[in-house]
């Protein structure tokens, strides 16, 4: 994850607030997941908010006081531990612990430029949809702000925390993101934003609950994949992130087999998406050996397999990636490919590109162009679901996550040089601009 803007519609969702006073004994900070249960939600945000008038602040940074104070002042029944009162996002929150970011589309000047952080905002968008914005680490107030506005057609967004308690906890499939202080039931928080399906009870099965889609990401670890002009394992990865964010940003629940560079074994991966019981599975790879163009594999025995190829094909032909075709391949054990054959969900396997094909590799050779078949494999998988997306809306892909030792050598080349954030955004944006802070940071004594 780098920037996640998840979005909730209000006809679909019920979204409601709840809250302890964190002085109180028999009502101290709940871990996220905790909070899940007791609120019976199915998601869980930290929302931050915090009555700045208190004194001292604890051991989780929380200042002491009663949460959500100055919103009684205001004559309203926020409640604490629970109340049924939907949440109220508007310009006169922005007060004791909310700062103004986007308003009717303009982002607040003052935000801070500097401090990097991870970052947790909040607001509606212009057609009455809710947005939460979840950041990792190393990201500015005002990246974030402006990442929103580019994206979104934002009324409101209004900045909640940073640090340690930005948080969420989603129960479907057990997702956990505390990214600085993550513990194993996430950060004690004081108070959260709760999301729940609209119609849903509690003995509901869970598969009714919402769609559920697994995404293979091929090689990892000592398997490089192939490697030629691109390195296959990296590529997998950038697309197959986009593609589980523009998902979940449509409801869909996914789980990954995995998020970073790390050993991922075929078998592994097949055990993992049956365990997990999803509808459907990709398996996002890249190609080698001298062709040229995007090709899909799916079951020998057709059927909803070989319409998810179908669709995912026809997406990615919109980005302008020429097609091999929806193929099958035959085995001893029938399908060739146990991703393909093991799985007990309908599965495809994804080749974007042949990265050993200059002309080819070049259509996925940096992160916005992986992301952009990440965003195809989505839509394709959103077609086949009978989930509608806003094709009106921008489907640019998150930024790229920036990891500690890159984030190391901007923050050091960028105070050596005196150099802006927008400068040295420009110069990251280059196509080798990453490698070129890098190098000059170990030029630096």
């Amino acid at each position: 994850m780098s920037i996640r803007c998840d979005i909730y519609d209000p006809k679909l969702y019920q979204i409601w607030f709840a809250a302890a006073p964190y002085s109180a004994a028999g009502k101290p900070a709940k871990t996220l997941r905790q909070w899940a249960a007791d609120e019976s939600a199915d998601i869980v945000y930290n929302l931050a908010l915090f009555n700045m008038t208190g004194q001292g602040s604890d051991r989780y940074g929380v200042i002491k006081g009663r949460t959500l104070q100055y919103l009684k002042a205001k004559g309203r029944d926020c409640g604490y531990g629970g109340t049924p009162e939907r949440l109220v996002l508007d310009a006169s929150n922005a007060v004791s612990g909310w700062k103004l970011a986007v308003k009717d589309g303009k982002v607040n000047g003052s935000l801070g430029k500097s401090d990097r952080r991870s970052r947790n905002m909040c607001g509606v968008l212009t057609d009455g949809r809710y947005i939460h914005v979840q950041t990792s680490a190393s990201h500015t107030e005002h990246e974030v702000a402006q990442y929103v506005r580019d994206h979104y057609d934002v009324k409101l967004l209004l900045v909640q925390d940073a640090g340690g308690s930005t948080g969420m906890y989603r129960v479907g499939d057990n997702y956990l993101f505390a990214p600085e202080k993550k513990g194993a039931d996430g950060r004690p928080v004081c108070s959260v934003v709760c999301i729940k399906a609209k119609g849903k009870t509690k003995k509901e099965d869970k598969k009714s609950m919402s769609k559920k889609v697994f995404i293979g990401v091929g090689h990892g670890g000592s398997d490089s994949g192939a490697v030629g002009y691109i390195v296959e394992k990296e590529a997998n990865l950038a697309m197959a992130l986009a593609c589980r964010d523009y998902l979940t940003a449509h409801g869909v629940e996914v789980r990954m087999s995995r998020t970073k560079d790390e050993e991922d074994p075929i078998n592994e991966e097949v055990r993992e998406c049956n365990a997990y019981a999803p509808d459907l599975a990709i398996d996002v790879h890249n190609n080698s050996g001298g062709g040229d163009g995007f090709e899909v594999f799916h079951t020998l025995n057709g059927g909803v397999g070989k319409t998810l190829a179908q669709n995912i094909e026809k997406q990615v032909k919109a980005i302008g990636q020429n097609s091999r075709g929806c193929k099958t391949r035959r085995g001893q054990r029938g399908d060739y490919y146990a991703f393909v054959r093991d799985t007990k969900c309908p599965a495809v396997i994804c080749e974007g590109v042949f990265v050993d094909t200059k002309a080819d590799a070049a259509r996925a050779d940096t992160k916005a162009k992986q992301q952009a078949f990440g965003v195809a494999y989505a839509k394709g998988i959103l077609d086949t679901l009978g989930i509608k997306y806003d094709t009106a809306a921008s489907t640019k892909p998150a930024e790229p996550e920036t990891d500690a030792e890159t984030q190391a050598a901007i923050t050091k080349v960028q105070q050596a040089a005196g150099l802006s954030d927008k400068t040295m955004q420009y110069l990251l944006d280059y196509e080798y601009g990453v490698e070129l802070v890098k190098k000059l940071a170990a030029m630096q004594k």
